[in-house]
């Protein structure tokens, strides 16, 4: 329960903080595409700033180069007078051509309006008159008279009057113009540093928030390596407690196994021998002539009596194998591989040390019954025409292999099987490790090994079996 809460809380925050997140990101998302915008913007304003302050600079020019054409035309003139030369009469005959387009322009620039029609009129109107004085003037090939003079210097001034008046209608529309352009960049520049503003906001809540899901992450994390911790501890305690269950399960089974060999053996055996003794005794007494007509049957109870032995003796041999105690492992082990392949039919290569080895009581019996339970399988499943036994022992190790190239099985999933699970487990018994390698169609091996630290004699640990024997001994 302590652990669930936490665990609760932190989804519960985690679907929060996601859905906050998502949230910023969006807003993010917004500020940044705005920003883009606004800097587009911005960028763009002052450029078309730039534009106008360029296009009001050669408004300005266009009235400026008017006024030097007309000052150019009338040098011009008096220059030609003065000397004859008609060299000088080049900038008057370019104005003639030029003063009109210039006027044009102007026209243009200026736009449509009545005050901007009337002034622009009325300087037509003098240049015009101008023009038409110094156009005399060149005809004539002299000056032109005081009244003609005076008329054209007050037309001159008239005009540099006019264009003064349209240069400063031109540089108050670019001024304004301008002053709008700059206020337009300023406020696209609030805008900007606004959104820029809430763009770093943004990543700071966003960076307090993760920091703020990392702290909580840390805490669950704490709390979960702490659980996993005390799970792998009782974990470990259960392993051990069941462990130590089958442990004390095997040996007692086996102990369990070994008084029931030792009853069959004191107990049937004694009664089935007495019996067939006394039936043999009955028939010795009993006249021919008597026991004829009964010599079948007595043949028969015999015989029945004899293959009840027979049977107690293997009961007793398959409960605990007389020839493990007597002879040791390997006599054991060949006496098995033996009557396996006399009785089954398959042939059995044995490989196994020419003397017994000295090992505890509870390892050879371990690895007996590793093998006959493989033996038993290998009947049983294996549809197999040869089977390897061996038994191997090193300085560090003793290796037991049983090998058969029968059918095979699926080793993955056959290991909740009792009978390989029972294998595993005589094996870990001992620390030893147990490698079980089939498949399906290419037979069954399986290795056995033991490390020799358990196998010395004198060295082997107290099992649950001698101490049920101390047990049934008090």
């Amino acid at each position: 329960m302590s652990l669930m809460t936490p665990i609760r809380a932190y989804a519960r925050a985690e679907r929060t903080a996601r859905i906050g997140r998502q949230g910023l990101l969006a807003l993010g998302c917004v500020l940044v595409l705005s920003l883009f915008a606004s800097s587009f913007w911005q960028a763009g304003t002052s450029l078309e700033a730039l534009g106008k302050l360029q296009l009001h600079a050669e408004r300005t020019g266009r009235v400026d180069s008017l006024m030097i054409q007309l000052v150019e035309a009338e040098n011009g003139v008096r220059g030609y007078l003065l000397t004859r030369n008609r060299a000088y009469l080049e900038p008057y005959l370019n104005s003639l051509a030029t003063l009109n387009y210039t006027l044009d322009d102007i026209h243009l620039d200026l736009g449509k309006g009545p005050e901007n029609e009337q002034i622009l009129s009325h300087i037509t109107g003098l240049i015009t008159l101008r023009m038409r004085i110094l156009s005399d003037e060149v005809e004539r090939g002299q000056l032109a008279d005081r009244s003609a003079s005076a008329d054209g210097r007050r037309y001159m001034d008239d005009i540099r009057k006019t264009l003064g008046e349209i240069k400063r209608r031109t540089r108050a529309q670019g001024q304004r113009s301008f002053d709008e352009s700059i206020a337009h960049v300023d406020r696209t520049r609030w805008v900007v540093a606004t959104l820029a503003g809430g763009a770093l906001a943004l990543l700071v809540i966003l960076f307090l928030t993760l920091r703020a899901q990392m702290r909580l992450r840390e805490q669950i994390a704490t709390l979960l390596t702490r659980e996993n911790a005390r799970l792998e501890g009782q974990v470990r305690a259960r392993t051990a407690e069941l462990s130590d269950l089958a442990s004390h399960l095997t040996n007692t089974r086996e102990a369990e196994k070994a008084r029931l060999a030792r009853e069959l053996h004191d107990e049937l055996g004694a009664l089935l021998t007495a019996v067939r003794m006394d039936v043999a005794w009955i028939a010795r007494k009993l006249e021919p002539a008597a026991l004829a007509p009964h010599r079948e049957r007595f043949d028969r109870l015999l015989h029945t009596l004899d293959s009840g032995i027979a049977l107690k003796r293997r009961i007793i041999d398959d409960l605990r194998p007389p020839l493990l105690k007597e002879l040791g492992i390997v006599a054991a082990l060949r006496t098995l591989g033996e009557e396996f392949a006399k009785n089954a039919g398959i042939g059995v290569a044995l490989d196994l040390p020419g003397d017994d080895l000295p090992l505890p009581e509870e390892t050879s019996l371990a690895l007996f019954r590793i093998v006959q339970e493989a033996l038993t399988n290998v009947r049983r499943h294996a549809h197999a025409q040869h089977v390897e036994l061996s038994l191997q022992i090193t300085p560090e190790r003793v290796q037991l292999v049983v090998a058969d190239d029968g059918a095979g099985f699926d080793a993955d999933a056959a290991r909740g099987r009792h009978g390989l699970a029972g294998m595993r487990h005589r094996v870990q018994m001992f620390a030893g490790e147990l490698a079980i390698d089939s498949g399906p169609g290419r037979g069954t091996r399986i290795r056995a090994s033991l490390p020799c630290e358990w196998i010395r004699p004198g060295e082997a640990p107290q099992s649950a079996l001698a101490e049920e024997r101390r047990t049934d001994s008090t």
